[in-house]
């Protein structure tokens, strides 16, 4: 499947889960979650310094859903993380991580509960690149409309120096 198509899978897919036009990260899991009947469970994972660590894991129960997220990133990348890894449960990937029992219990999970498991380090796999490209679609969703800087900032104000530039903040006068 090209790109195109890929994409235009995807946007059907995210289309079908009756989003309000403006949602969140919660708003997405509670509809996921709502459509598979069962909660999904987000949980602080610690990676930072670990090579080739995942920075997130999705962990299917019969119960419930878990998604793992890296702690020490940014907000932004985080919510990054979450929309690919929710992307997997929408698209009913089998998983491939493999992790062991000692790692599993590492992070506070008992290994003989665990039905499906996937894990974020490459984009090799095709489920990793369809999820990747969902998470795309989301987080273009989740902020259409929104005023945001210009793609290709031109000058004085526009320029990228004063887009990565210290806010102004404004003076207080004591009355």
């Amino acid at each position: 499947m090209d790109l195109e198509q890929l994409r235009a899978a995807c946007e059907a897919r995210v289309e079908a889960l009756r989003l309000p036009h403006r949602f969140s990260t919660r708003d997405l899991r509670d509809a996921v979650a709502e459509q598979r009947g069962r909660p999904i469970i987000l949980r602080p994972l610690s990676t930072l310094g670990a090579l080739d660590a995942p920075c997130g894991i999705r962990l299917e129960t019969q119960d419930a859903d878990l998604l793992f997220y890296e702690e020490a990133t940014s907000p932004l990348h985080q919510n990054h993380i979450l929309a690919h890894e929710i992307s997997h449960i929408i698209c009913d990937h089998p998983g491939s991580l493999e992790l062991d029992q000692d790692t599993l219990r590492a992070i506070g999970f008992d290994p003989t509960l665990v039905q499906r498991m996937s894990g974020r380090t490459s984009y090799t796999s095709e489920d990793e690149r369809e999820a990747e490209v969902m998470a795309s679609v989301i987080r273009q969703l989740m902020y259409r409309g929104r005023e945001g800087p210009p793609s290709r900032p031109a000058s004085g104000a526009e320029s990228w120096d004063a887009l990565f530039a210290e806010p102004h903040r404004k003076k207080r006068h004591r009355k």
